[in-house]
């Protein structure tokens, strides 16, 4: 990836980079929900999508907005696939089957659905000119070392893989707790569902990964730089969780720091494993409360 840091420096460019995240995050739904205690309306997907349209548009008017035109691009049909799901969750079909149904079984069929907007975005891809090292889909270097400031000597990722998928895990089961208390009578039960725990671990941290960093990163490093790239990814990664688990603030928080320790091995390993490897482990601790939380 031949991008400089240089580029990053254009304000309206990089203000427009940071905007595009609000319609293709649940910020409209949080305002509307949680925070004025209204009902979102029907035609707010809709909305969204036309916001990153209108976005798009611009970078064909204004020259200095022409290099984020792929990274628009690649979030207008991210979008676009938030749309096509949100219409398939509110169909009577989808709402007679998980509308009682427990958590896990609507949070795996979820996963699922999120095929759509990442075959959209595979589709932003086309004649993008980015190859798959652009992309990090490649293990990469999982013994890379992480700069550290003030001159302190180098971390190497080898180490610190290992170290983050457990350390975060702690926060992260604590936050569990609260939220979809778990009964611990009901191990037993999640033991014996474990090679289904462990399909939704990897299958959802995989196409996470993808949807959230990949593609968003290849996009913005060559033109806002990797400093804005990893914390616009991650503040879109964070947004994305207020509904999810975790959830709420805390949720937002936690999901949002994740978020930027996963992209960052991506840029210092030049990879997806490491960033797969962790996420995945906390996956496997949200889905096995949640087998310990429903009836």
């Amino acid at each position: 990836m031949s991008g400089t840091m240089n580029s990053g420096f254009d304000p309206i460019r990089l203000s427009v980079a940071w905007l595009a995240i609000l319609p293709a995050s649940p910020f409209a739904d949080i305002i509307c929900g949680p925070i004025l205690h209204t009902t979102p309306p029907a035609c707010l997907p809709f909305a969204d999508l036309g916001a990153s349209v209108v976005l798009l548009a611009l970078t064909y008017v204004l020259p200095s907005l022409r290099p984020i035109r792929g990274y628009l691009r690649s979030i207008t049909l991210l979008v676009l696939g938030y749309v096509v799901v949100r219409q398939i969750e509110n169909t009577e079909a989808w709402s007679a089957r998980f509308s009682n149904a427990p958590a896990w079984q609507f949070v795996f069929a979820d996963s699922l659905l999120e095929l759509v907007p990442c075959m959209l975005l595979i589709l932003s891809l086309v004649r993008s000119g980015l190859t798959r090292r652009d992309l990090f889909l490649a293990r990469g270097n999982l013994r890379a070392p992480l700069p550290m400031p003030f001159g302190l000597p180098s971390v190497s990722w080898a180490w610190l893989g290992p170290f983050l998928t457990f350390f975060l895990a702690g926060p992260l089961v604590l936050q569990l707790m609260s939220t979809v208390r778990p009964d611990l009578h009901l191990l037993q039960r999640a033991m014996q569902r474990l090679p289904l725990a462990l399909a939704f671990s990897v299958f959802n941290a995989a196409q996470e990964e993808f949807r959230f960093r990949s593609v968003l990163l290849g996009r913005l490093v060559p033109v806002v730089g990797t400093s804005h790239a990893l914390l616009i990814t991650s503040a879109l990664f964070g947004l994305g969780h207020w509904f999810g688990h975790p959830s709420g603030p805390t949720g937002v928080v936690m999901a949002g720091f994740a978020g930027f320790i996963w992209g960052k091995s991506m840029l210092d390993t030049r990879g997806f494993a490491w960033a797969w490897i962790i996420h995945g482990f906390q996956d496997l601790v949200i889905f096995t409360l949640l087998l310990m939380s429903s009836p």
